[in-house]
């Protein structure tokens, strides 16, 4: 009885590897001349991949010159072989590339309440005391125009109580006036990838400051009701999801 060989860990993890560069070719529409190294920076861009994932990628890419141009036994086996959870992870990266996961579908959907200017805050209050939700989209004539967030809301409530022990202000757009640049919202549409919306609520803008939450609509327009509210607490979700 003749003793099996066990398969070499370099053909699956060679195999990936070819896919995920085939798949980023024809994604980014790139040149034979392009190196694999030009295309991983290109996918971290265009929200395809994490930074995290970037680097990894570019370390297999040393793996895999260390596979292909290394020795080989006689049986044409590669001497060079990656370890099991090299292997894993790569196949990891090639099911996110090949079939990225979409916020909502992370999320799933939810109940969106908004307000309008001239509500009276003690509704908008009313809904975040009795709710999990920290952020109200306000819209008026169909239009987004800004996002009321328990930040601003306890900003009016430290004011106003200041003033003379008591609330003064009775409408939405009263406690506007305590927003900051920061308590704003950004719009994403409906088939936005996990990937995409964790970079766009993650990286700051030119004057540092980030968004409070992104609101999806179909197409990512203001004037379209949201779909679903995206705040702090499924950040963490989200990156799990496409870090996994």
């Amino acid at each position: 009885m003749t003793e099996q060989t066990a398969p070499n860990r370099a053909i699956p993890f060679l195999a990936a590897f070819n896919d995920i560069e085939a798949h980023l070719r024809e994604l980014l529409s790139a040149k034979k001349t392009d190196n694999f190294r030009w295309m991983v920076d290109q996918a971290v861009r265009r929200h395809l991949i994490s930074e995290q994932h970037a680097v990894d990628l570019r370390e297999y890419g040393e793996l895999r010159n260390a596979i292909s141009h290394g020795r080989y036994t006689d049986d044409m086996r590669p001497i060079a072989e990656p370890l099991p959870e090299t292997v894993a992870d790569i196949e990891r990266i090639r099911l996110l590339l090949r079939d990225p996961p979409t916020a909502l579908g992370v999320l799933g959907h939810h109940e969106v309440r908004t307000v309008a200017p001239d509500d009276d805050i003690r509704e908008a209050l009313r809904v975040i005391r009795s709710t999990t939700i920290s952020q109200l989209p306000i819209y008026e004539g169909g239009r987004c125009i800004g996002i009321l967030t328990t930040n601003t809301i306890a900003r009016w409530v430290a004011a106003d109580l200041d003033d003379n022990d008591h609330l003064d202000a009775r409408t939405v757009a009263e406690v506007l006036d305590w927003a900051e640049d920061n308590d704003r919202a950004i719009f994403l549409p409906r088939g936005v990838l996990a990937q995409e919306a964790v970079d766009a609520l993650t990286k700051p803008r030119k004057d540092g400051s980030m968004p409070r939450a992104a609101i999806i609509t179909e197409d990512g327009r203001t004037d379209q009701r949201p779909i679903r509210v995206i705040g702090g607490s499924d950040i963490a979700v989200l990156m799990e999801a496409v870090d996994s």
